[in-house]
């Protein structure tokens, strides 16, 4: 667990704002909580406890937990409880400590790490004084941290613990971390005094001079990329290859028991072989469209682990939000296939979920285009629903359904209750039961007491509904049909332990249709359960498929015991280390911002897809590419995966216009002209661009606009879209892609 207790410049909690899940309770919470706990102390931290476990954070075989300086900065101007009122309990002056380690006993965290405020303030002091825990300072050789990191050292070297109780493992001397050197500065006089200040200031008096022995200092080097560091995965990125890391892990691994602190190597190249290229080109193409049913297996991505985590013990009540390709359908058919809420949480989790019933999962409406295998596996699971409720129903029709949707939808007069009361009663249909008349809260109680008496738990799935209402973006009866429908978990969550669940996959733009105020709010309150994709789950998905394919002797049970850099590292033998020579970009980074727009979205379709072309052109084109020069240290060569990206740029085109009439307007009237005008950069003169056509673009991701140039022509696409626009690079123009991508902030 990671705690962020700096209540004055909360650095790390900034940054997990910008994740898609965050915590539910903060550092100030915990305070107040075990300060002023209403409860037994035992009783209340495992209530906190069982909300940090919530929202875990995965990095290859680690599961970690963030714990918020706070929730809203309203927090850190009113603090009712710090540390040091903990610390002055009449349990002692350790009790802050021991608050800190009973919490993480109460998660089962083997460590808990504690990011401070420097110096000697109310706040870090209880923790800075406390012999029982590691602490490191850092700091740097200026004449001002020196003195102020000397201050701290001279304090709490009057509380340093004795030989043997550092022998006996239970008690700790502090570390320095020195940062920001250079060769210059170690070769200064300065460097050199200021080590034997530190030493010297941790001594208890003139005749022991043990101390100085027992205070390590450690050297990280100086890195111009830590000087702006935005985000926890930008931290990994720059982190990877510094001092610091290599600092990080040595301790770490001293940590660790001999066994677990070896760290695993990739395998050695081997010559690659076609028939290889042959099963990844042939498992992408079974994948690219889920709507086929086709594969058996399922991979846990962040949002999902956080569906399983969150609803581990009550029902799921969300809207999943994704972009067309994000991977809605393929969630949809493997729940389906999956059947029971308990098997997903187990498969997500790595956990045994013991209930005394079962819980259905009943997908109850269906996208239009779907394959015969994933109708069968939807039925099956339907079928099963419906033999476990015991109530005479031989079976579920689709078509009825959908029929009295579209009904209902011509119906005159309809209010936005009269659509809540309709979407209930549908639920109860589709179960057979005869729920009477009630307003909303009475008949979701009907259905759940019906359910209850029954001893049966059911999950509604939702996917499909831009085929149910394909006129949502004009017209005003589907917008209300859908609003209502999205708004039934929110409804749900009135019933306390309720026997009735739902998940509703919806496309993101529906979504604009649906809510026209408060957009980010909703979008907020299911933000854990966005299907977007970073760089971490793309590589993940990449290397999955490489494991469904059985090549490069990767295997899905190995995908979370590894960690970014190991993942990379198993990739070359894929697509190389780099895209081509030494000076060329690393390949999984070029990818990654290649198939990505400028708002950072990427669609699993859009990898899968870009992976089944680049294998594709390999199989069919193998001298073109020069498969044979390129076999000894990959499978898939440069020339494929650059020549990939237009097949998929087009595809990728084609989606998007179905889900944005706009665009697919736009789209028509760039079509006709010339190619040379059709060129990146561009300016919006030249394309005769309105403000509004821009601004829509750019809130797309479609163009970005570098000010950093003088030029009139400063608009770029991203290469995802550029090459299925037909526009082309302007003379002596390379595809920035990497240079772009952070540019844009993606």
């Amino acid at each position: 667990m990671l705690i962020d207790a700096d209540l004055e410049a909360p650095g790390l909690t900034y940054w997990e704002r910008l994740e898609s899940q965050n915590p539910a309770v903060s550092f100030i919470d915990f305070l107040e909580v075990y300060h002023y706990s209403p409860l037994l102390i035992d009783k209340s931290l495992e209530l906190f406890a069982k909300e940090i476990k919530k929202s875990p954070k995965y990095d290859g075989k680690s599961t970690y937990y963030f714990l918020p300086a706070c929730l809203e900065e309203q927090q850190l101007l009113d603090t009712p409880v710090l540390p040091e009122h903990i610390a002055r309990n009449v349990d002692g002056v350790w009790e802050f400590g021991d608050a800190i380690y009973r919490l993480g006993q109460a998660i089962g965290v083997d460590y808990v790490l504690i990011d401070l405020r420097a110096g000697l303030s109310e706040i870090s002091s209880p923790v800075i004084f406390d012999p029982r825990i590691q602490r490191f300072f850092v700091t740097t050789i200026t004449e001002q941290s020196i003195s102020g990191t000397n201050l701290v050292l001279r304090q709490i070297s009057h509380l340093a613990p004795s030989d043997a109780d550092i022998d006996s493992g239970k008690y700790f001397d502090p570390s320095i971390i020195l940062s920001l050197l250079t060769s210059e500065l170690k070769s200064l006089p300065e460097f050199g005094n200021a080590l034997f200040r530190f030493r010297s200031s941790y001594i208890q008096s003139e005749e022991d001079n043990v101390y100085p022995k027992r205070l390590e200092v450690k050297e990280t080097d100086f890195a111009q990329e830590l000087l702006h560091v935005n985000g926890w995965q930008d931290a990994r990125t720059k982190l990877a290859s510094s001092s610091v890391m290599k600092i990080a892990r040595k301790w770490a691994l001293n940590q660790l028991p001999a066994p677990q602190a070896q760290i695993s190597e990739g395998l050695p190249p081997q010559k690659s072989d076609m028939g290889e290229v042959s099963k990844l080109r042939d498992i992408c193409q079974r994948y690219e469209f889920a709507e086929n049913g086709e594969g058996d297996r399922l991979l846990v991505t962040e949002p999902l682990r956080s569906l399983a985590a969150n609803f581990k013990e009550e029902l799921p009540r969300v809207v999943s939000i994704g972009a067309k390709g994000s991977g809605k359908t393929f969630i949809y058919v493997q729940l389906s296939r999956i059947k029971y809420w308990e098997e997903f949480v187990k498969l997500s989790l790595k956990q045994n979920v013991k209930l005394e019933t079962k819980t259905y999962i009943f997908p109850l409406l269906e996208p239009e285009r779907l394959g015969d295998n994933a109708r069968d596996i939807i039925n099956v699971a339907r079928q099963e629903a419906i033999s476990a409720l015991n109530i005479g129903l031989t079976e579920f029709s689709h078509l009825e359904f959908q029929d009295r949707v579209k009904e209902y939808l011509n119906s005159e007069g309809v209010t936005e209750l009269d659509w809540v009361n309709f979407w209930i009663k549908q639920f109860a249909n589709a179960l057979n039961l005869d729920i009477g008349i009630g307003n909303q809260t009475q008949l979701l109680s009907k259905i759940n007491s019906e359910l209850v008496t029954r001893k049966t738990r059911i999950i509604f799935l939702f996917d499909g509904l831009e085929d149910l209402f394909k006129e949502a973006a004009t017209n005003p009866k589907e917008q209300i049909a859908l609003r209502t429908l999205i708004d039934i978990p929110r409804r749900l969550t009135e019933i306390r332990q309720a026997n009735l669940g739902l998940i509703i996959l919806l496309r993101r733009d529906f979504l604009r249709y649906a809510i026209p105020q408060n957009l980010a709010q909703f979008e907020s309150l299911y933000r854990p359960y966005d299907l977007l994709w970073d760089l971490d789950s793309f590589l993940k998905l990449v290397f999955w498929i490489c494991s469904q394919a059985k090549i490069i002797n990767a295997s899905e049970q190995e995908i979370d015991n590894l960690n970014q850099e190991e993942i990379i590292e198993r990739l070359k033998k894929l697509w190389g280390e780099k895209l081509g020579g030494v000076k060329d970009a690393y390949t999984h980074n070029w990818v990654f911002a290649a198939i990505t727009d400028f708002k950072g979205r990427l669609q699993a379709r859009d990898i899968v897809r870009f992976l089944y072309h680049a294998a594709k052109i390999t199989v069919d084109s193998s001298k073109e590419v020069q498969f044979d020069k390129w076999s000894t240290s990959r499978l898939l060569p440069p020339a494929a995966i650059r020549r990939a990206l237009e097949p998929c740029s087009k595809g990728k085109v084609t989606e998007v216009e179905e889900e944005y009439p706009d665009f697919k307007e736009w789209v028509r009237k760039v079509s006709e002209y010339p190619l040379n005008v059709k060129q990146v950069p561009f300016s919006i003169e030249s394309l005769s661009m309105d403000s509004s056509t821009v601004r829509m673009l750019e809130d797309m991701g479609v163009i970005y606009e570098d000010k950093d140039r003088d030029e009139v022509a400063r608009f770029y696409m991203p290469e995802i879209f550029r090459a299925g626009l037909e526009f082309s690079l302007a003379a002596r123009a390379r595809p920035r892609v990497l240079v772009l991508r952070r540019k844009a902030g993606a």
